[in-house]
């Protein structure tokens, strides 16, 4: 790994993949010094990309909670298993993210490998998740309205209202 530019770009996997990591540690894992290494961080810092910096016995480098991350490095195993699972996210057949769907899918193939491409164009083609279908139309809103309250162990009440009112 000598070329700086792949040591800044797996820098940032690194950051990515832990919550917080020590000066020491990304050092160690790139092979690189200290000094290089925060030469590396200004690198970030300097594309836009946010690194706080704790100082102190505990510490160390973190990418700032909820910024967009610009570059995801996958495997092709990795590349394969968000193909298919916008595929059965896609048979969800909730509206408000179709479109989402279908970017993030034309994204992705994009920047595929022909082969792994053609993979994923296969499984696209052949692949269909089967769900029973509902017997009346729901609110897609609902859904993620009680996903974040479950999420958040929020209570929630229902009144339950037949076709009759």
């Amino acid at each position: 790994m000598a070329n700086p530019t792949v040591r800044v770009l797996t820098l940032l996997e690194l950051l990515q993949a832990h919550r917080h990591m020590s000066g020491r540690e990304l050092a160690e894992r790139l092979g690189v010094d200290r000094r290089t290494l925060r030469r590396y961080i200004q690198a970030l810092e300097e594309l836009g990309i946010p690194v706080t910096t704790e100082r102190g016995r505990h510490g160390g480098y973190r990418l700032m909670p909820g910024f967009k991350l610009p570059p995801l490095m996958l495997t092709s195993e990795e590349a394969l298993a968000v193909s298919l699972g916008l595929l059965a996210a896609q048979g969800l057949g909730i509206a408000e993210t179709a479109p989402a769907l279908d970017t993030a899918r034309a994204k992705l193939e994009r920047v595929m490998p022909a082969r792994l491409k053609q993979q994923a164009q296969a499984l696209s083609e052949s692949a269909r998740l089967e769900l029973p279908s509902a017997r009346a139309p729901g609110d897609e809103r609902l859904l993620l309205l009680f996903a974040t309250a479950t999420q958040a162990r929020q209570r929630v009440r229902l009144d339950y209202r037949d076709d009759r009112e």
